[in-house]
């Protein structure tokens, strides 16, 4: 029998080449004239945010503009912004940038709807009111944070990231243009987009899964797969550039109906204490942790090898798991992702505190397919160092 299961999506998508102009369509619908433009230093220094500006300004509106959000952001940054924000009596937030710009927005417009929430973020059933409205335009291709409902912060004094989830937070508009990714680092393409094939194999496997984030999840790794490598090689590739953003639009569309699982809960304290950043973590443990889980997913890793491996067919059908995870091992070797926690400053001495703080992420550890023991959480970690 079939679980139920809910499918959330951002009110209104745009796409394609040259669509960062209907920034001047989204301030026209929302009949703003207080608008607050988010972005980090990176992309305001390459100048990413000069167009979105002007959109704004020729609809007649003075944005205001924040440019310095950190790339981790902390709870102490939220109370900051949210106080200028409010000052301002922001109406639409857009937020130009990855991951960490566009968690802030979203966390942003919920503060300023929901009393009393920046005060205590973490306070069980806060957000009831919908948010103020955010345009998101993702410049990397692999959070999907335009496309979820979920948004993660840290917590500096307890080394610890935090995530919370709310309907309210998926962006009313995203704009998907994959021109203003053409000058992402090939790092950073690399380490980004890993982080959505995470989110699309995780949520395959995940026991939340379902028929809607497994189309969705098949269709982001044939994307991701078929154009990461090219998209790492040569920036300006546009139809890599723009097959990647689509996959990690996909991918980020598979965890509002699912979820991530084991990669993402043993990624958590290696961000909040050693500050790997999230993409990272995520690549280094990817392979370790589908070849932990591969006893209850031959099935899973079978459906998923012809989307992912353009060799496929040339292997027996019942050796495609394995290759599965073979291909991930590789694939990150070509893509110079770390293979050892070692020089992130994580020790031996340490592997009791990450092991522990993994198993609290219970929320993501109980829709692994396969109950990881805190033996099997310290086993992968070991084999990081």
């Amino acid at each position: 029998m079939m679980s139920t299961y809910n499918i959330k999506f951002p009110k209104k998508v745009f796409s394609g080449a040259g669509s960062l102009e209907e920034i001047k369509t989204i301030v026209d619908e929302q009949q703003v004239s207080r608008v607050c433009l988010l972005t980090d230093e990176g992309v305001y220094s390459c100048g990413l945010a000069d167009g979105p500006v002007s959109y704004i300004e020729e609809k007649g509106v003075k944005p205001l503009v924040i440019h310095d959000v950190p790339r981790e952001p902390s709870a102490y940054a939220i109370r900051k912004y949210y106080d200028q924000l409010r000052e301002a009596k922001t109406e639409l937030i857009i937020a130009v940038g990855g991951g960490s710009v566009i968690d802030m927005a979203k966390i942003l417009s919920v503060c300023l709807t929901n009393d009393g929430l920046v005060d205590d973020l973490r306070k069980p059933g806060a957000i009831r009111n919908a948010s103020v409205p955010v345009a998101a335009v993702p410049t990397t291709a692999g959070t999907g944070a335009e496309a979820t409902a979920n948004a993660i912060f840290l917590y500096p004094e307890e080394d610890l990231k935090v995530g919370i989830v709310s309907e309210f937070m998926i962006p009313d508009y995203v704009i998907l243009d994959a021109t203003v990714t053409y000058g992402l680092p090939p790092a950073l393409t690399a380490s980004t987009g890993v982080d959505a094939l995470c989110h699309a194999f995780e949520s395959y496997i995940s026991i939340l899964s379902n028929p809607f984030c497994k189309m969705l999840a098949l269709e982001a790794i044939r994307l991701i797969c078929g154009n990461i490598e090219k998209a790492y090689a040569d920036g300006s590739n546009q139809d890599a550039r723009e097959a990647m953003q689509l996959g990690s639009f996909y991918a980020g569309l598979c965890l509002t109906t699912s979820s991530t699982v084991a990669v993402h809960a043993l990624s958590y304290p290696l961000g909040g204490k050693y500050h790997i950043p999230h993409g990272v973590s995520n690549a280094i443990l990817l392979p370790h942790v589908m070849e932990a889980n591969m006893e209850c997913c031959r099935q899973a890793y079978t459906e998923v090898a012809p989307f992912m491996l353009s060799n496929a067919d040339d292997i027996p059908r019942e050796q495609w798991p394995e290759a599965v995870v073979e291909y991930l091992y590789a694939l990150m070797k070509r893509l110079n992702i770390p293979n050892s926690l070692e020089e992130f400053g994580v020790h031996r001495e340490d592997l009791d505190y990450l092991t522990d703080n993994a198993a609290k992420v219970e929320r993501l550890l109980l829709k692994n397919p396969k109950k990881l023991t805190k033996e099997d959480i310290k086993g992968i970690y070991k084999r990081l160092l």
